[in-house]
């Protein structure tokens, strides 16, 4: 090989279409009607971060994908689905398409430790910010879905005794264990 087939400068082929030599983290982000009717997974997580920090908070490519690895797991269904409906909002509409759908933002619930006692709930959120919490919260049976009614609360103590649907024991929750459960009230069963 000589040292001049070293320095030799590739050239662009004549038919690529200018618009197409943009970055490829400044294209718009398209979403078929299909994909809007499904629920958002981890490509589509992925998808939305990385759009709404580009597209929003204008972060370089580069910028957004290492932000975005941070942000993927800490960032909640309904921060996601917010993030998703603005990028829909702010996003041009030609007339031969029309606006896309918004996506109905599901409410975060309540911690219960600020829930009042009497009526179901059911927890919608298990806190995984301690393991040893998470293991013995899953040990009481206290996982997304259970269904449960705070019996009583104790005005003068973080104290709180709360019964799991279908069982007749009662368990006795501090305010740290608490504090790591998110519930919505459900109807009447």
């Amino acid at each position: 090989m000589t040292a001049q087939a070293l320095f030799v400068v590739p050239t662009k082929p004549a038919n690529i279409n200018p618009a197409d030599t943009r970055p490829a983290d400044t294209r718009p982000v398209g979403i078929t009607a299909a994909a809007r009717a499904r629920p958002i997974g981890t490509a589509g997580r992925r998808r939305i971060l990385h759009a709404f920090l580009i597209q929003t908070l204008g972060y370089t490519g580069d910028d957004a994908r290492g932000e975005m690895e941070n942000l993927e797991r800490s960032v909640s269904d309904a921060i996601v689905e917010r993030m998703d409906n603005h990028l829909r909002a702010s996003s041009p509409v030609t007339p031969t398409s029309p606006p896309a759908p918004v996506r109905p933002v599901r409410p975060v619930g309540m911690k219960l430790t600020d829930a009042t006692a009497g009526g179901e709930m059911a927890i919608v959120r298990v806190s995984d910010a301690a393991p040893t919490l998470l293991t013995y919260l899953a040990a009481l049976g206290l996982a997304a879905g259970t269904r449960l009614t705070v019996r009583k609360r104790r005005s003068n103590s973080a104290v709180m005794t709360i019964q799991i649907r279908g069982q007749a024991e009662k368990i006795h929750l501090g305010s740290v264990a608490s504090d790591a459960l998110w519930v919505e009230r459900t109807a009447a069963a």
